[in-house]
């Protein structure tokens, strides 16, 4: 049986996944200011407003494994999520990302 925080954090994935496959297809478009790349634009504001409101709806089971916002979001870093990310780092130390 699947557990709700798992699958809280697989759509997660899923949803930054498909922000970063469209951002990097806009960014190799060989049109970048065509009809296509402005509407793909446009989408990827609505993908990065469903991931924010995603992330604001889950925020306490995501902050506490360690996920940040995407960071394209616009949404304000707030003091418990830092505090929750560096508490998840310091029970976990392998599983901080490379920068």
């Amino acid at each position: 049986m699947i557990s709700f925080e798992y699958r809280i954090l697989s759509e997660y994935k899923i949803k930054k996944a498909k922000i970063d496959t469209l951002s990097n297809s806009i960014l190799s478009h060989t049109d970048p200011k065509g009809i296509e790349a402005k509407e793909a634009l446009k989408f990827l504001d609505v993908l990065i407003d469903e991931i924010d409101k995603f992330y604001v709806a889950h925020s306490e089971i995501l902050s506490n494994n360690g996920k940040r916002p995407h960071p394209s979001s616009r949404l304000p870093e707030t003091k418990q999520w830092n505090e929750n990310i560096e508490s998840f780092y310091e029970k976990n130390p392998r599983r901080r990302p490379r920068k």
